[in-house]
């Protein structure tokens, strides 16, 4: 077994399943900002919904898989200590200890969505939010640790994917704030049918 575990391209493992874990968490949090949007109902709405939490949870394994992997890692082994407790790694504290802590963060937005219904809104909606500080934290760690970032295609899709989130919280929030400037317009024109037609 342990002959086995030796001649795994561990690194190479480790590498794949944190860029995967991290398209994933990009995934999750496009679909999800997305999913808030005031104007998308109905089919697409439930299917968008459905794919974010599939792109989260999916996420979260790749996330763990890459964790265990960097344990069993031959060439630069981690201790249990070093990938649990933030900043404890002797060479690259901060990005390291910013991957560890974007990991409890996932986990903590993944288990507390289980309860969304049991919790007060607002509470939900603050951890919720968590999912912003979580997603930059996971994309410093990787532009700083992935020894293949500074392959274009790899930094490309760093940049690429940190855009395209950005695009579509400013999207949602323009949407929400036409939607919110509408409401008092509609208000005003129902009262003036009910006026007209008592």
């Amino acid at each position: 077994m342990s002959e086995w575990l030796v001649h795994l391209p561990t690194w190479m493992i480790a590498r794949t399943t944190g860029l995967i874990a991290y398209y994933l968490l990009f995934a999750g949090m496009f679909l999800g900002i997305l999913y808030g949007t005031p104007s998308l109902k109905g089919t697409w709405k439930a299917r968008i919904y459905t794919w974010h939490t599939r792109t989260q949870g999916a996420g979260m394994i790749f996330a763990l898989a890459h964790v265990l992997v960097l344990v069993i890692d031959h060439y630069s082994p981690f201790s249990w200590s070093e990938l649990l407790v933030p900043f404890s790694h002797p060479e690259h504290p901060i990005t390291y200890g910013l991957g560890s802590l974007a990991f409890y963060g996932l986990l903590l937005v993944l288990l507390t969505s289980d309860f969304r219904t049991t919790l007060p809104k607002k509470l939900w909606l603050a951890l919720h939010m968590l999912s912003y500080p979580i997603y930059f934290m996971a994309l410093i760690h990787g532009i700083y640790n992935g020894t293949d970032t500074q392959t274009p295609a790899v930094f490309g899709g760093y940049i690429a994917t940190a855009a395209a989130l950005l695009i579509v919280t400013f999207y949602r929030a323009s949407a929400e704030s036409r939607a919110r400037a509408s409401r008092p317009l509609v208000a005003k024109t129902e009262h003036a049918r009910e006026v007209r037609h008592p």
